[in-house]
């Protein structure tokens, strides 16, 4: 007789919620619960892993004869394109998109308005004791700017009604503008093809792509040359969207007033990298996705998926492998 399937729980101590395994125990169904991150314990039970949740080692999933589906702990699903053959496999897999709006909409404004208020020369004045001196043309605001959003989806959206707020213009580019459901009044939606066109217009270009074989070093020389002279460009999507060196000179030749970035190439960002000695730019330690709650809000969608992948229902989140989102 064949034995329960397991669920996978990888993940480390910390970051488990409390009580999140006796939830999931409970909500499986009868199959047989493991968390561990020991490759060798994995290893031990391959042919029985059915599900996977957490940081599951993708390493190890082609070798998963009965996985049936893995539920990512992110929004993103990089890690798969360091396995290309994962992508033909049978099994579903499922990202906590969704729950990342929240935290990336505030965190996307709070780099800008530190940007337009000089916050980064007020912080350091505080550290020397000394009553900074702010002329009117160091300042900037919002109002009737218009934000250029890549990747217009959810977060986008997010985004959009903070933009509002501020009374902003803004344009969203996404890869099929048809299937923009929320409809904000004000808010144009187009297709990743018109990108050259409309960042001549944008005073902010705010970059929420993900890593993808398509969106490499999708903003180069090109696209930084044809941005508005004197805007600002933002990414808090994935580092390997932007071509740092182009980045690199368009901020060096002042042609893009600034960057402000919570991702970069590599992570961490390099001492050698000249990024850290342009004044032109802030940089947060990709963060931005970070709420007090996120493991709890994780869970809450593993589990809600949990039941239906149980009762046979459709999983929400679905990744499509080959296009890595």
């Amino acid at each position: 007789m064949e034995k329960n399937g397991i669920i996978l729980f990888s993940m480390e101590a910390d970051r488990i919620p409390h009580g999140a395994a006796e939830k999931i125990r409970e909500a499986g169904g009868g199959r047989d619960l493991l968390v561990t991150l020991d490759d060798r314990i994995i290893e031990e039970n391959l042919d029985r892993i059915e599900i996977g949740f957490g940081d599951v080692p993708f390493h190890l999933l082609a070798r998963m004869p009965r996985l049936a589906w893995v539920q990512l702990w992110s929004a993103g699903a990089d890690r798969l394109q360091q396995f290309p053959e994962l992508k033909d496999l049978p099994f579903v897999l499922t990202s906590t998109s969704g729950m990342h709006g929240q935290q990336l909409a505030e965190h996307t404004f709070g780099l800008i308005l530190a940007w337009n208020r000089s916050f980064p020369r007020a912080f350091e004045a505080r550290k020397r004791k000394e009553w900074l001196r702010v002329n009117d043309s160091e300042t900037a605001i919002l109002e009737g700017k218009n934000m250029l959003i890549l990747g217009y989806g959810r977060i986008g959206e997010m985004m959009a009604r903070v933009a509002g707020a501020f009374n902003m213009k803004v344009t969203g580019l996404r890869r099929n503008p048809g299937r923009s459901a929320a409809g904000l009044p004000g808010v144009k939606v187009a297709g990743m093809e018109k990108l050259c066109e409309l960042l001549e217009e944008a005073d902010l270009v705010v970059n929420i792509l993900p890593a993808t074989p398509e969106t490499r070093h999708i903003f180069g020389a090109a696209e930084f040359g044809l941005m508005k002279q004197g805007s600002l460009y933002v990414n808090v999507g994935r580092g390997s969207t932007t071509d740092e060196a182009a980045l690199t000179e368009a901020l060096k030749t002042r042609w893009i007033a600034g960057a402000l970035l919570d991702v970069t190439e590599t992570e961490p960002l390099p001492p050698s990298s000249p990024l850290w000695d342009l004044d032109n730019v802030i940089i947060s330690s990709h963060y931005a996705g970070m709420h007090p709650c996120y493991g709890k809000l994780a869970l809450e969608i593993a589990l809600e998926n949990l039941g239906r992948y149980v009762r046979g229902e459709a999983l929400h989140g679905i990744v499509d492998k080959n296009l890595g989102y």
